[in-house]
């Protein structure tokens, strides 16, 4: 694949070389949890390529997050975009690049098997992206069977630090 967005065809470029085999290990095990612990939703038309371009795009753009436990089993994982607040779910489908001026950030892929390591995942991403605090947050969900854009606020934050262990 190759577009105009140079972090992408990089990332692409590493996976495709076989010169970066812990990088490559690194994706597909990343794939694998984001996959097992989709609910058919969110990658239904996405096949395993198309995964390990996207997650080999966010761990070279800074936007990935991935917590593991001490047997490096994954926990969560948690994918997002600096973007407009005008922007659609074509942002990620056309692989258009971040826009780190952008007054919004879209809430991608988050996936996690137990609400601690829920609660960790977000607690690094607002280190990682505090401007997550004051800009609008976007995401898409699924209503009635259709895929539905989402205004969240930080009120989602506090609802992921509340939930029950």
């Amino acid at each position: 694949m190759e577009v105009d967005n140079p972090i992408l065809n990089s990332a692409v470029s590493a996976l495709n070389s076989g010169k970066q085999p812990k990088f490559i290990e690194f994706v597909d095990k990343v794939v694998d949890y984001c996959v097992a612990n989709e609910n058919g939703k969110v990658f239904q038309d996405w096949d395993r390529d198309v995964l390990r371009q996207l997650v080999a795009y966010h761990q070279a753009k800074g936007t990935l997050l991935v917590l593991a436990d001490s047997d490096s089993e994954i926990k969560a994982v948690f994918m997002w975009y600096n973007c407009d607040s005008d922007d659609q779910w074509s942002f990620v489908y056309n692989w258009e690049e971040d826009k780190p001026k952008g007054d919004a950030i879209f809430l991608a892929f988050l996936f996690g098997s137990e609400p601690s390591a829920m609660k960790e995942l977000l607690l690094k991403f607002i280190q990682c992206e505090p401007d997550c605090l004051t800009k609008k947050l976007l995401g898409v969900r699924y209503r009635k069977g259709n895929p539905t854009r989402i205004k969240y606020t930080t009120k989602l934050f506090s609802k992921i630090l509340k939930a029950k262990e």
